[in-house]
């Protein structure tokens, strides 16, 4: 039932920092589904609620926090300086919808833990496991869709090949420091 991790970090030779975004969105909504299907996950192994919840709260913990730094430090500023009326917008509502996402995966990163190391408790957070699932689906759904129809193709419209250069090289950088 929880076989749903799987690699995704296909990387081609001349990747630019909309597919490096693009590439962090499929893993958000994979890890999403994670979270979801952990959430309904009486039928499994103890080793595997384990291991999904381990794989998920590495993923919250390093890689979302990556990806969300990408955004407001690399992606915003030069975007704002470089947008229409409707990005900076979009730039607000994505910075909004980021505080959002921190305050739910806040609250479920302890839980994270707690299957992580004692996967039998899964029927007393069985609950908030939902609700919180629930939750992410729902705010990334809208989340991921302002900025794949917006932002990302403001990218590639408004910014220098130079910029958008710029823009991958901070994105890889906070990867080997991460």
């Amino acid at each position: 039932m929880l076989h749903g991790i799987k690699s995704l970090n296909p990387t081609t030779k001349n990747e630019t920092a909309v597919d490096l975004l693009v590439g962090c969105h499929d893993r958000i909504r994979n890890f999403t589904s994670v979270v979801r299907k952990l959430a309904h996950a009486e039928g499994s192994t103890l080793e595997e609620i384990s291991t999904a919840a381990s794989s998920a709260h590495r993923y919250f913990t390093v890689s979302l926090p990556l990806h969300e730094a990408d955004e407001e430090e690399s992606l915003r500023p030069r975007l704002r300086e470089n947008g229409s009326a409707e990005i900076v917008a979009a730039l607000n509502a994505m910075t909004h919808q980021h505080h959002g996402i921190d305050d739910l995966v806040e609250r479920l990163i302890p839980i994270l833990v707690l299957l992580s190391s004692n996967p039998a408790k899964l029927p007393e957070v069985h609950g908030e496991m939902c609700s919180l699932s629930k939750a992410l689906d729902e705010v990334f759904r809208g989340h991921l869709d302002l900025e794949e129809t917006v932002l990302f193709p403001a990218v590639s419209n408004r910014l220098s090949p130079v910029e958008q250069g710029a823009m991958l090289a901070e994105m890889k950088q906070r990867r080997k420091q991460g």
